[in-house]
């Protein structure tokens, strides 16, 4: 697979920094910001990013700032700045769990209704057709949305996430295999859950490592620092909790990977009322030697939106301004 989700594995290239310890709380290379075509929905957060191809990045469903969830689906192609409005998701979701493998989009699962409650409703869209299919449901007992997401070979896997507005933050852990379109039903017990609740955490794979990131367990002042990591290559080992922790415990930030580093943009749950409950903190991490590091601070703070990389660079689209629903349309590109 060369391409997936926000928060999945972009081998691109390697970067050069001087990286900084945690204990350090240093601030590395500032990185440059870049303002892309706004999203054409408008003012919308906790809507997916994914990336389709080489050149075009795909967001679904979200929550609209003017109200309402929706089933919208736009394309927007890097080399143009341009958006498109593709097939319309089957129905209105938020924090929908998706992922690219072999040029197609999945979504499986999500957050729907007027209780946002976790559906296990799961389709594929065909870019080439501009169709959705159904597909496998997710089981019953796992439907959520929020989830972190990671594709390894075949495999989508899904780990946390929440089954409702308000509802339990799970320490579930799912994976679909695209190749059979079966959910996967013999994952070791060790590696079928995380060790905590989490939802709204960030993270991927790198290597053969699934990583989970901060989130919360619970209400959204519970925010976490943990770091967890589950070797696909190894389900019998189980989840570990890495040493390294995130400098700033938070949850809804956007994750976008380059090599073995994992950049952390953004969040929700800041106590200090200047911000909005909103973070601006940018922070790294090192994922080969369990360190981060402190970068310099968003251009617009936010949460609630997803990162994607394409050649290098790191793209967040809308997300939400402060808690609630203030949200924003604005596009930038991070490049570190």
């Amino acid at each position: 697979m060369a391409f997936t989700t926000q928060v999945l594995l972009c081998l691109c290239w390697a970067l050069t920094f001087s990286w900084t310890t945690q204990a350090q709380g240093n601030t590395s290379t500032p990185g440059t910001w870049r303002t892309l075509a706004p999203v054409p929905a408008g003012a919308i957060h906790e809507q997916a990013v994914v990336v389709l191809d080489s050149s075009r990045i795909a967001i679904v469903g979200g929550i609209l700032e003017s109200g309402g969830m929706i089933d919208g689906v736009y394309i927007y192609d890097v080399t143009k700045d341009t958006w498109k409005k593709a097939a319309s998701l089957p129905i209105s979701v938020n924090h929908a769990n998706a992922a690219v493998v072999d040029g197609k989009m999945y979504v499986l699962g999500g957050m729907t209704g007027a209780n946002w409650g976790g559906t296990p409703r799961s389709w594929v869209y065909d870019p080439a057709t501009d169709k959705w299919t159904s597909i496998a449901a997710m089981p019953t007992a796992e439907a959520r949305g929020s989830a972190v997401m990671g594709v390894y070979g075949k495999v989508i896997w899904l780990a946390s996430g929440k089954t409702k507005s308000g509802g339990e933050s799970v320490t579930t852990v799912s994976a679909f295999d695209t190749a059979s379109g079966k959910w996967l039903t013999d994952i070791p017990q060790k590696a079928k859950n995380i060790p905590e609740g989490r939802d709204h955490g960030g993270g991927g794979i790198v290597g053969t490592k699934f990583y989970q990131l901060g989130g919360s367990l619970g209400a959204i002042e519970n925010r976490k620092d943990t770091v967890f990591v589950l070797d696909l290559e190894d389900l019998s080992k189980g989840w570990i909790t890495a040493k390294g922790k995130m400098p700033t415990p938070r949850r809804g930030f956007a994750t976008g990977i380059l090599g073995t580093k994992i950049y952390t943009f953004g969040g929700e749950g800041n106590p200090d009322k200047t911000y909005g409950g909103v973070f601006e903190e940018v922070e790294v991490y090192d994922t080969v030697t369990d360190t981060w590091a402190s970068l310099a601070p968003m251009k617009i703070p936010r949460h609630g939106s997803a990162a994607v990389v394409i050649d290098g660079k790191i793209y967040i689209p809308g997300g939400g301004t402060a808690m609630g629903t203030p949200a924003t349309a604005a596009f930038d590109v991070y490049s570190p």
